[in-house]
């Protein structure tokens, strides 16, 4: 906040209201809970931000990592833009919360904060045209691939190139048919591109 020119005493008032909290592996925070926690800022962990399909479907809009802000958890603090997105922790996670309330006064009072709230949304948004772009044109097959090579960067054992992912889980994430994802990924392997078992992926 010192960066933002809050002054000695404001930062005081708002650190007070700062707090951590520990979130397990794919605890779930879904748009419709009405939660607005504020704004989050990842201490270590990731999560991912999805939507979810009438039928049920989960297509991924994109992945925030350690050192990464989250203005989505916190969309009810924007009163001209409704977010209708699910929140997931994939890795035991700690975060840094400001809540909505003291971050909107902080907003109000220090144009610097209300500009990094708008180039924050602003660069999420970017994420999320990428990736319904790469839904719309790229092939299942890259896509199946581009999301294999995502998980294994968050992978705690990022020097291997195996993946505990089922075909299931895949489909989800990608808005798939499992059946679809099943052909493709039999496809990449006659390719030479992966090699697959019960339950496993291995990038080539």
């Amino acid at each position: 906040m010192e960066s933002w020119g809050v002054s000695s005493n404001d930062c005081a008032v708002y650190a007070q209201k700062i707090y951590t909290k520990n979130f397990p592996k794919n605890y779930k925070i879904f748009s419709e809970d009405d939660e607005c926690r504020g704004l989050v800022y990842i201490l270590d962990g990731a999560l991912r931000a999805y939507i979810v399909s009438p039928s049920g479907k989960e297509i991924n809009l994109f992945i925030l990592q350690k050192d990464e802000y989250c203005i989505l958890s916190a969309s009810c603090m924007l009163k001209n833009i409704c977010f209708d997105v699910n929140l997931e922790f994939v890795k035991t996670s700690s975060v840094m919360i400001l809540p909505s309330k003291t971050f909107n006064i902080l907003c109000e009072k220090y144009p610097v904060a209300r500009k990094f709230q708008v180039d924050l949304v602003s660069e999420r948004l970017s994420r999320v045209v990428f990736t319904l772009g790469s839904l719309a044109f790229d092939t299942l097959g890259d896509r199946i691939l581009e999301f294999l090579k995502t998980r294994l960067s968050e992978s705690l054992q990022q020097e291997s190139k195996t993946l505990y992912v089922t075909h299931e889980e895949i489909a989800n994430a990608l808005g798939s048919a499992r059946e679809a994802v099943s052909r493709m990924l039999k496809e990449l392997e006659k390719q030479g591109k992966v090699k697959t078992g019960r339950g496993i992926v291995e990038l080539l």
